[in-house]
């Protein structure tokens, strides 16, 4: 699976067909299960968003010959059919404090349609990946439904299926989910347009269910040991979030057009070397990367230690590792620059262990315990890392050329997603498009890619 953004995705072009979600004659209920705590938070901000730049993410993958019109269009309907908050969507409307609730609707998934428009003749690479992006943009909005995209560029060769969605209702884990559903569910219709049950897939978790139950959790989080290290993570920093540490060629309050990085780590072979010398020390590979941060921060003068959230999966039933949905949490990390770099990825190891059970505490519960935060910026600074092959159908990426792809939108600090794969360790880099960010944001990188390079030869010192 390649980690990439919407102005980097490079589709051949071909005609593109997008299929609408019609809503006509499907009926809504309003859900009594509200939205989830990153639910909330997301649409609180995609509510004020100019047109294009609010947050969705996308698959894509390749299937051979040309399209099976009808075989794509009942996968793209049983993908809906199989996930609820894909029936899902969300309106704003006045409550009566005066101030704005968000509230869930549920469509009936049985009368709900997919009609396909026109195809959209694209002769370049370029123009191919400007109709999807308007098409994404225009069919992924967080409030005012319906907000998913699903579309296909078809070839004689190799086309390429597309389907986006708002952030609302899906995570990292959820893009590789949905490839591989619909890679079955397409293979199944046009194989078998008969006789294709999509059951056989098996039975999968609700997102909707874990909404309710964070809404039912009444437990006494405030008082758990676990909570005073968070309060003391958001006092360090004035219960602020976390900030990158260099100087971003911003003012409080201002953000720019996001800028994007993307760069290759190590490669398959490197990659695992460096996981193998950092099991050694009692480590991962996360925490070696991120020990390498804390080293490339110091050497290019960002101080000795790296302050940052990350955030961490809440799929612990087995049902839930096939769900679509936003099933993330986030944990807080200080990683400190030891003067050996081996005794920072045995110590990263460490904190990183500890960290992921501060995660357990649902971060709610968290931002009331230490008082609410206040935000100097929009963003956060955060350090993501995902291994695409112990996800659902990760065997397939390589061959189906799958893509995770985001939206650019704004910036007003960094956020780095690690990702490994089969070809080995990517870094992808979203931060301000400023002449100051991208001075030292690029001799960071430089370094963690440097220092990573140190790793992949054993333990290392320096």
């Amino acid at each position: 699976m390649r980690v990439t953004t919407i102005d980097r995705f490079t589709p051949r072009p071909g005609p593109i067909t997008r299929w609408r979600v019609d809503l006509t004659d499907a009926p809504w209920v309003t859900s009594s299960v509200p939205p989830s705590f990153n639910q909330r938070f997301h649409l609180a901000g995609a509510r004020t968003a100019p047109p294009g730049e609010t947050v969705f993410l996308a698959g894509a993958f390749d299937v051979d010959g040309p399209l099976d019109h009808k075989a794509l269009e009942r996968a793209f309907t049983a993908l809906v059919e199989r996930h609820d908050t894909l029936r899902c969507g969300f309106v704003a409307r006045d409550d009566p404090d005066g101030g704005v609730e968000i509230v869930r609707r549920v469509h009936d998934v049985r009368r709900m349609r997919l009609l396909p428009d026109p195809p959209i003749e694209t002769t370049t690479s370029d123009d191919a990946r400007a109709t999807v992006r308007h098409l994404l943009a225009d069919a992924c909005t967080p409030l005012g439904e319906p907000d998913h995209f699903f579309a296909a560029v078809d070839r004689l060769d190799r086309s390429t299926v597309l389907c986006g969605f708002d952030h609302a209702h899906v995570d990292a884990w959820s893009i590789a989910v949905v490839v591989d559903d619909l890679r079955m569910l397409y293979e199944g219709y046009r194989c078998e347009p008969g006789a294709f049950d999509p059951a056989r897939l098996g039975p999968v978790g609700s997102f909707l269910a874990h909404c309710a139950e964070e809404a039912d959790d009444d437990r006494d989080h405030a008082a758990l040991p676990a909570m005073d290290d968070w309060r003391t993570f958001f006092a360090r920093h004035g219960n602020t979030p976390p900030s990158f540490p260099g100087d971003l060629g911003l003012e409080p309050g201002a953000t720019a057009p996001q800028a994007v990085d993307l760069r290759g780590l190590a490669d398959a072979t490197a990659a695992d070397r460096v996981d193998a010398a950092c099991r050694a020390l009692g480590g991962s590979t996360f925490a070696g990367v991120l020990a390498a941060m804390a080293h490339a921060a110091r050497d290019v003068g960002l101080g000795d230690e790296l302050s940052l959230l990350f955030p961490m999966h809440t799929r612990r039933a087995a049902r839930r590792e096939t769900a679509v949905g936003w099933f993330t949490t986030n944990a807080p990390l200080t990683v400190r620059a030891h003067r050996d770099l081996a005794d920072t990825v045995a110590a990263t190891g460490t904190d990183l262990r500890a960290a992921v059970g501060l995660g357990a505490i649902p971060i709610g519960a968290v931002v009331d315990a230490v008082g609410g935060l206040t935000f100097v910026r929009s963003d956060v600074f955060m350090v993501s890392y995902v291994d695409y092959r112990r996800l659902p159908g990760a065997a397939h990426h390589t061959g189906l050329d799958a893509h995770h792809i985001s939206n650019v939108t704004r910036a007003d600090d960094v956020q780095i997603w690690i990702s490994r794969t089969e070809e080995g360790l990517a870094l992808r880099t979203r931060l301000p498009d400023t002449p100051a960010a991208h001075r030292v944001v690029g001799r960071f990188l430089d370094a963690v890619v440097a220092i990573t390079a140190r790793l992949s030869s054993g333990p290392a010192s320096g």
